[in-house]
C-alpha cells in the first residue's frame, strides 16, 4: 500500500484530479440551473419602446400574471391573499427589494392592477413592470 520500490516509506501524494472533476461538474450544473431559478411563470411579454434595462444589486422578486389572470410568485401559482403573505415575508427585512411584475401581453389590465394593489398594500417601494423591447416603431407581435 503506497510503498515505493526504493523502500523510503509510504508515498504521501494526494491525487486532486477527482476533486477537480467533481468541482467542474458542479460548476457546470450551477451555471445551467441559476438562470432558470428566477424566471417565474412562462408569459409572453408585451413589446414596448425605450425599455429601461436596470442592473439591480439585489435579486428581484418575480411576480408573473398569466393570460388567464392567475398570479405566480416565482414558478408557484397562488391566490392574491397568498401572494400578499409571501411578499410580506420576502420584504420584511428590506422593502426596497425590487418586485418585477411580468404580465402576458394578452392579460387583462384588471389582473395586473390587482397584483399592483397587493404590492402597494404590502409596502413594496420598488415595483417594476417587465416588457420586451420593440426593435422598430410599429413592430407587431408575429404569430406563427
Amino acid at each position: 500500500m503506497g510503498m515505493t520500490s526504493s523502500g523510503k516509506g509510504p508515498q504521501a501524494d494526494i491525487n486532486v484530479t477527482p476533486l477537480v472533476d467533481i468541482v467542474l461538474v458542479l460548476l457546470i450544473i450551477f451555471m445551467v440551473i441559476t438562470p432558470l431559478l428566477n424566471e417565474g411563470a412562462e408569459v409572453r411579454l408585451p413589446k414596448a419602446q425605450n425599455v429601461e434595462v436596470s442592473e439591480d444589486e439585489e435579486e428581484p422578486l418575480i411576480v408573473s400574471v398569466a393570460q388567464d389572470g392567475l398570479a405566480y410568485f416565482g414558478p408557484v401559482q397562488m391566490t392574491l391573499e397568498d401572494l400578499e403573505t409571501e411578499l410580506v415575508a420576502a420584504l420584511y427585512q428590506d422593502d426596497m427589494i425590487p418586485v418585477v411584475i411580468k404580465a402576458d401581453f394578452e392579460t387583462r389590465y384588471a389582473s395586473v392592477r390587482d397584483v399592483m394593489k397587493v404590492c402597494e398594500k404590502v409596502g413594496a417601494k420598488n415595483v417594476k413592470l417587465q416588457a420586451d423591447e420593440k426593435k422598430t416603431f410599429g413592430d407587431e407581435e408575429k404569430e406563427g
